[in-house]
């Protein structure tokens, strides 16, 4: 191996990376086994005493390469790299960062063996560096991956502020275009002049009632359906396309729904435009919805839960009522009423089926806190921000971003209750 290494032009020397040159006060060896040995008589890096032509260094040693036209190590690259941690016990190790050497002639001994098996060789200009593995340090390896890791936060921050902020600009224009409009008046006024003056309460009841009534038809059909086609419901071709327009009925436009809701209760059922028609093709547009949501809420009860029950003589509706539904009820809950908060904001599925552009509502007495029956035509907040914006010419802008904040608002709040129900629900479990 020292035959090789003479071969080779250039010297080695064995230097401080702490200070990065190799002056005068630093020993040359004209082989790398010279430079290896000389290395291994220093001991370790804590402390030890090392020879006197040697720097002292607390965190790494390097035997570098040097060509004939290079004075110093500044240029030379790191080609191998490997970690001493004077605290382990023992003789073993690989040299490695998981898996370090346990003191500097270890190190030593061991690159002279790699180096004579030939799995170690430095050509000019390159380096060996030794460095101090300290205990409960991060390696390289982990360090790479905090910083990978600490990117995709960035990124992933980055990306949801693009989606919040736009969000916020939305709501701060609509807010502040509203501002004139806005006043206890505005919300409980009925509209007057074709809705170019007076307050939105008639529409705002209007949605209410609209809500209330789809709620009332879709949630109990729904919740049942999602329990017969989650507990009672076998694996076989008809239940399979029930599951498979339940999902397709998710996905249909609201468009399409409004068409089937003038078809099958406008013009066929004969109800004509009316609150029930409206409220009928709400609650079939929300029905796929509450299904799927009840079904994966039962669906997350575990098993062991129902076994249990049937194990102590119980029956599969006793076993549903007691057991299952009062530990889905929280995802059931959160589906329906955030099918309320859509229903709110629907306008294409009532257009056709009972919303009216302008209605004369009474401004006190019972007519003004009921001011619809099932049969009569309803005013909606939705179908009224378009009437204000499309149908009628001069109406104060204000008024329209008015109502289309009030309509937010209501959505927002109906989200908002949710989600406090949601966390209160599932703070109760016991699993």
């Amino acid at each position: 191996m020292a035959d090789a290494n003479r071969s080779q032009a250039g010297c080695y020397v064995v230097h401080s990376a702490e200070k990065g040159t190799a002056g005068p006060n630093f020993q040359r060896f004209p082989t790398m086994e010279e430079a290896v040995s000389a290395v291994a008589g220093q001991g370790s890096f804590n402390g030890h005493q090392q020879p006197s032509n040697l720097t002292k260094s607390n965190n790494s040693l390097v035997i570098a390469h040097l060509s004939n036209e290079q004075s110093d190590a500044s240029q030379c690259r790191p080609r191998h790299r490997f970690y001493v941690d004077t605290h382990l016990l023992g003789s073993g190790g690989d040299g490695t960062e998981r898996d370090p050497w346990p003191d500097v002639p270890t190190a030593a001994k061991h690159i002279l063996s790699m180096a004579g098996d030939g799995k170690l060789n430095l050509r000019p200009n390159e380096q060996i560096v030794i460095e101090s593995r300290k205990m409960f340090t991060a390696t390289r390896l982990e360090k790479k991956k905090m910083r990978s890791q600490r990117i995709a936060k960035g990124v992933f921050f980055c990306m949801t502020l693009s989606l919040v902020i736009p969000v916020f600009a939305i709501l701060g224009y609509l807010f502040v275009q509203a501002w004139p409009a806005l006043s206890w008046d505005f919300v409980t006024l009925n509209p007057k002049r074709m809705g170019t003056e007076g307050g939105i309460w008639a529409p705002l009841v209007g949605t209410f009632f609209l809500v209330l009534m789809s709620l009332l038809m879709a949630a109990p059909v729904g919740v049942m359906a999602g329990v017969y086609l989650n507990e009672y419901a076998k694996d076989n071709w008809f239940n399979r396309i029930i599951n498979l327009a339940v999902v397709n009925l998710a996905g249909v436009p609201s468009i399409v729904h409004a068409l089937f809701g003038l078809g099958a209760f406008v013009l066929a059922a004969g109800m004509g435009k009316s609150l029930l028609a409206a409220s009928l093709t709400l609650s079939v547009m929300t029905l796929p919805v509450i299904i799927t949501s009840t079904r994966e809420a039962l669906a997350a009860v575990p098993k062991s839960f129902r076994e249990a029950c049937w194990n102590m003589g119980a029956t599969k509706w006793q076993t549903i009522r007691t057991i299952v539904l009062p530990n889905s009820i929280s995802g059931i809950l959160t589906g329906v009423i955030l099918q309320v908060a859509r229903a709110a904001g629907e306008t294409a599925p009532i257009i056709f089926t009972g919303a009216a552009i302008f209605l004369p509502v009474e401004d006190n007495g019972v007519g003004y806190w009921l001011p619809y029956t099932l049969k009569s035509e309803v005013m909606a907040l939705s179908m009224h921000l378009y009437t204000l914006r499309e149908q009628i010419n001069n109406a104060p802008l204000a008024m329209q971003y008015g109502t289309a904040v009030v309509l937010i608002g209501l959505v927002l709040s109906v989200n908002s209750v949710s989600i406090a129900l949601r966390v209160y629900l599932r703070s109760r479990k016991k699993w």
